[in-house]
């Protein structure tokens, strides 16, 4: 984290100083790695316009054959591969190889897919966001219902003086409990907790390590996909959908649709 943490900061920084140095009405943050999703949210809060997030989606997973079995991969698989000395040279250039077929974030339940998915539960993006594949032929018309809806935010922010329309005002301290309910029942990435503290500072909002603590208390893990299982690759469902339709159906406490 020496680089890749303060990295989050600096975009941060520089989409605040951009959208305020162009007197920008409103924002379109298309993200999707690691520090750019929370760098942005990050500064769409502290800015406080009308918003909108819309990510490239995740990769499809790898897939190659070792041992006569299909299996599925991700780049954690690769580098593990390259840096295991019992593995050949060939055999690592394949993993590699077949590790990333697509374009789109890192295949698996790492930052980059969770944060796109605690937009969702935060009711700064549309569903699908963060599981959409990036090849998908629906995510064109993610990003159109986008360009919709922050036209539709922005003249009911300024032509209607509705400040629910703000950032400030959708992602609240309710929100925010929402989306670590949705993080801990999707088993999402441990660093969101770093980004959902530093998001809700931004926010101004009283939202500590010890609401997530009750939190964590509470809510069960109620998906597993990669890494946290091979068998299902990160993309062939919905953890976001999943979570929302199984609390709804069981009426268990667990994450509420934004």
């Amino acid at each position: 984290m020496l680089y890749s943490l303060p990295s989050r900061e600096l975009i941060a920084d520089s989409v605040e100083y951009m959208v305020n140095a162009h007197c920008a009405d409103a924002m379109v943050c298309i993200s999707n790695c690691d520090k750019i999703t929370p760098g942005m949210l990050m500064a769409s809060l502290r800015l406080n316009i009308p918003v909108i997030f819309v990510s490239g989606g995740p990769m499809e997973a790898g897939k190659t054959k070792l041992s006569d079995q299909i299996i599925k991969l991700d780049l954690v698989d690769a580098m593990i591969q390259g840096a295991d000395p019992k593995v050949s040279d060939s055999q690592s250039d394949q993993v590699e190889r077949s590790a990333c077929p697509t374009c789109g974030s890192c295949s698996g339940m790492f930052t980059a897919n969770s944060m796109n998915c605690l937009t969702e539960a935060l009711g700064l993006s549309q569903p699908g966001n963060g599981s959409l594949l990036a090849t998908h032929a629906d995510r064109k018309q993610l990003f159109l219902n986008a360009g919709k809806r922050i036209v539709e935010l922005t003249k009911r922010y300024y032509e209607q003086n509705d400040e629910s329309a703000l950032p400030r005002n959708i992602a609240s301290k309710a929100a925010f409990e929402n989306a670590m309910t949705l993080d801990i029942a999707m088993g999402g990435s441990t660093n969101t907790v770093l980004h959902l503290l530093a998001a809700a500072q931004e926010a101004e909002i009283d939202f500590t390590m010890s609401d997530i603590d009750k939190l964590s208390r509470k809510v069960p893990q109620l998906c597993k996909v990669a890494p946290s299982t091979p068998e299902i690759p990160y993309g062939r469902c919905s953890p976001c959908w999943w979570c929302y339709r199984y609390s709804r159906r069981t009426g268990s406490r667990g994450v509420t649709e934004p």
